[in-house]
């Protein structure tokens, strides 16, 4: 099998890296520790299952899924922000671009190098997820399909880190650059959701009638937490409480993008994440300056 030589060499270098082994210890240890006290909190202090003690396994399982979303916004952006500002620091860039590679390998081989942390964090975190499966509620196929959200939502925000990180010559500014365009993906997108929700209120007029947000809702599309919220409310709750969100914002009960956000994100969310890629590749390219 033939591997990206970047992807490679960014693969060998993090595995000779302390740091990266003690975040995921660290990881895994808080993990391990919510689950064990998951499960032998419950099973002592009761004895026995009953209805009502299947809501502690949940949130246990809840906490640890967004505990890993959030290390992915924290770890992916700083990793990714400086793959290639860090190049052209240490003057390897131009080296890298003399090769037979391509400008979009070194882009993708940057990438999957970054995904790779997240990849690891979250496949090694498996068994202490897979404690919470013991209770039900959560199957071994929920575990991948949160895995794979985790790599999508990974994907989105690392394609992010290597758009600044090419466009920005500082590596500082590139991962602080990285964080804020993620900041507005996450929190933005609800910003102005809620700023065109207060907005059409004034304009009604009506304090009894609810004004309607019209298109701004489709800004949720573009953001990676309320793609994981989702996901989470279908395996945990009832899976409308995304549908319960927007329509505080408007009667959207029947709109079809609303009723279908999270499939819908995750494909829109990985075309914006080609075009940033593209983006990048044009711009690392020599040869389009």
């Amino acid at each position: 099998m033939n591997w990206n030589p970047v992807f490679e060499k960014e693969i060998k270098k993090n595995t000779r890296s302390v740091r990266i082994s003690w975040i995921v210890f660290g990881c895994n240890l808080l993990l391990g520790a919510i689950a064990l006290i998951c499960f032998f909190g419950e099973s002592s202090i009761r004895g026995y299952m009953t209805p009502a003690s299947y809501t502690m396994p949940m949130r246990c399982y809840m906490i640890m899924a967004y505990l890993l979303f959030f290390l992915m916004l924290l770890t992916i952006p700083l990793v990714a922000g400086a793959s290639i500002s860090l190049e052209r620091e240490k003057r390897t860039l131009d080296l890298l671009l003399t090769t037979h590679l391509n400008p979009w390998k070194i882009i993708i081989g940057k990438l999957e190098a970054s995904l790779s942390i997240i990849f690891v964090i979250a496949f090694s975190a498996m068994p202490a997820l897979s404690l919470i499966t013991v209770f039900g509620g959560v199957g071994l196929l929920d575990l991948l399909v949160l895995v794979a959200i985790l790599l999508v939502s990974g994907v989105f925000v690392g394609s992010i880190g290597i758009f600044c990180s090419v466009m920005f010559k500082r590596t500082t500014v590139a991962a602080l650059m990285s964080y804020l365009l993620v900041v507005i993906f996450v929190v933005g997108t609800i910003a102005v959701v809620a700023m065109g929700y207060y907005l059409q209120f004034l304009r009604g007029g009506d304090f009894w009638a609810a004004p309607d947000t019209g298109p701004w809702i489709y800004l949720f599309l573009l953001n990676p937490f309320l793609t994981f919220f989702g996901l989470l409310s279908h395996q945990l709750g009832s899976g409308r409480e995304l549908m319960m969100l927007c329509g505080l914002f408007g009667g959207y009960e029947r709109d079809w993008l609303v009723q279908h956000m999270v499939p819908m994100s995750v494909a829109i969310q990985l075309l914006l994440s080609v075009l940033f890629l593209v983006a990048a590749g044009r711009k690392l390219n020599p040869l389009k300056k």
